[in-house]
């Protein structure tokens, strides 16, 4: 009940000792988590709001001496430019060629509940192109990864420009396709720019993949509570940089 107190007082007068709604997750906040995985670190984002009718939903921030944790990793409040709180830590990427199940305490007064959430986008590896290799655009670019999922499974893919360099290639290719370990981009799909195409024709250029996930959050133990709808969001990509030529 506190909790409740806390944050509908924040709301109308104005914050719990401060200026911003707090929130000691007392049973209706809801939580979601961004994870973003790209094989080097695992970055979690936790956004935290507490639902309402009429306004949608209204941004809350945890109070005074309360904490969030992920996987035994201390979270760290940010603020925004638009003002919101987040609160963000940085994970061990996921090696594992599975499902992982990532942990979310929150401790409130003494007390300490733990939340999990299954995460179904496990680690691979990108096989071809191979990195810094040169592939011709008039030629099929072969993509390969391991281990696919197979089934029903989907993997988002992009080629692109190299990430912050100068305009090159013409606009990116992104596909959804089956992960089962092998997409063609026909000949002469990729294309160099038309304003400015470089005179050699050699672009530095990437190759990404990603795996998608969402999974509710469920009480682990403790006596806590969220929101039924809080839960994570999680990408799991990799990248190769590759030479495109003609």
């Amino acid at each position: 009940m506190r909790g409740v107190l806390c944050v509908l007082g924040a709301v109308l007068l104005g914050g719990c000792g401060g200026s911003e709604a707090c929130a000691d997750l007392g049973g209706d906040v809801l939580l979601t988590a961004q994870v973003t995985d790209n094989g080097e670190r695992a970055r979690v984002e936790v956004e935290l709001r507490r639902p309402d009718l009429e306004a949608g939903s209204i941004p809350v921030k945890l109070c005074e001496h309360h904490a969030l944790r992920v996987d035994d990793v201390d979270m760290t409040e940010v603020k925004r430019p638009s003002g919101a709180v987040i609160y963000e830590a940085e994970l061990t990427a996921v090696s594992e060629q599975q499902a992982v199940t990532r942990r979310f305490e929150l401790r409130a007064d003494g007390d300490s509940s733990e939340f999990t959430a299954v995460i179904d986008a496990p680690g691979f590896a990108i096989t071809s192109p191979v990195a810094a290799s040169e592939n011709s655009r008039a030629a099929a670019l072969t993509i390969t990864w391991d281990p696919p999922r197979g089934g029903d499974a989907k993997i988002a893919v992009k080629v692109a420009d190299e990430i912050d360099g100068d305009a090159c290639l013409g606009d990116p290719i992104e596909l959804e396709e089956p992960d089962d370990g092998e997409v063609v981009v026909g000949a002469s799909q990729i294309e160099l720019t038309t304003n400015m195409p470089p005179p050699n024709g050699v672009c530095e250029a990437f190759v990404t993949l990603s795996r998608t996930h969402s999974a509710p959050l469920k009480l682990a133990h403790g006596g806590g509570g969220l929101h039924p709808d809080s839960r994570v969001e999680a990408t799991t990509s990799r990248t190769v940089a590759f030479t495109s030529v003609p």
